[in-house]
Parts: C-alpha cells; structure tokens; sequence
C-alpha cells in the first residue's frame, strides 16, 4: 500500500511540474526568404498552430504546424507560383516535432524532424528564449535547402533561385 502511495504522489508531482503552452497565432510569425541572381523575395506566415511542453521551468518538447498557403508575400503572382512550386495541395503543411531539447538559460536547441514537401529531415534548431511574465517567446532562424526536400527550384532567365531559403521565426506561447 506504501508503494503505491509513493507511486501516487510521485506521479502526481511530475504532473504538477509540467504545462503546456499554445502558440498566440495573433502575435506569432515564421517568415522565409530567397534569393536569385536578380532579386530577393520573402514571405510570412501569422497563422501558425502549435504546442510547447514545460517541465521544470525548462521547455521538454515542441511541435509547430505552419499551413504552406498561408505563407503571403504581399505579391499575388508570387504566392501563387509558390503554392504551383511546393505543390502544396498535395503537400498543405510544414510540420516540425522535437525528439530532444537541450536548453540552458536563454539558449535552446531543438533537434527534431521538419516534414515539407512530403520529405522528412532531421533538423537542429538554435532558438532564443525570453520570458515576458506568463508568455515564452521563441526567436530564432536557420537555413533550409529546397533539393534536401525534393522541390525543384524555378527559374529565370536560364539561371534557377538559390537553393537555400532562410527561415526566420518569433514564436509566442501562452
């Protein structure tokens, strides 16, 4: 009977010690950028969807949702040969879960699987992090290449865009 009470309030303290926070779509942003020989484009996203686990004061997990047509770059022309370039009725979503997280102080890395364009990668994630009294702001960039994902880069001129898009991110969690 003693073993189960311990089991009991063992459990229940590790429940205690853990929270959850969702993404605040209205304050939150992940933006890209690409480039070629003759001009820079760049596009964001507002409408993002995600989660973050707490456990001990520390982020243990994350998992964001970004849907590829909310990506606008302000250009119609642009975004549409965008969603014809990613395919993204067949591929909607880009996906990013965590398998382990290191942080230390206002330092975190995330390594993680990105699922884009139907291809699953493993990624590190270097982040920033800030407390704002209840609210966890994640702030960070990283650069993706569009041929690890299969995404066959569009050209002009003769002369395809670069490779490397840069991903840049301010995620707000309350």
């Amino acid at each position: 009977m003693k073993f189960i009470a311990i089991i009991l309030i063992l459990t229940s303290s590790s429940l205690i010690s853990q929270e959850i926070k969702r993404v605040d779509s209205d304050r939150s942003s992940i933006s890209y950028s690409g480039k070629h020989f003759l001009h820079k484009w760049s596009a964001e996203n507002k409408n993002i969807s995600g989660l973050i686990q707490i456990e001990d004061e520390d982020i243990s997990n994350i998992g964001i949702v970004a849907k590829v047509s909310d990506f606008k770059s302000g250009n119609s022309s642009l975004d549409s040969n965008s969603l014809r370039v990613l395919d993204a009725l067949q591929f909607p979503n880009v996906i990013f879960k965590s398998t382990a997280v290191n942080q230390e102080d206002r330092q975190i890395i995330f390594e993680g699987t990105m699922n884009f364009h139907g291809i699953e990668k493993e990624f590190s994630i270097s982040a920033r992090v800030t407390q704002l009294n209840e609210i966890t702001l994640l702030s960070g960039e990283f650069i993706v290449s569009l041929t690890d994902f299969l995404v066959e880069r569009p050209s002009l001129l003769t002369r395809k865009i670069d490779d490397e898009i840069n991903l840049e991110f301010d995620l707000y969690f309350k």
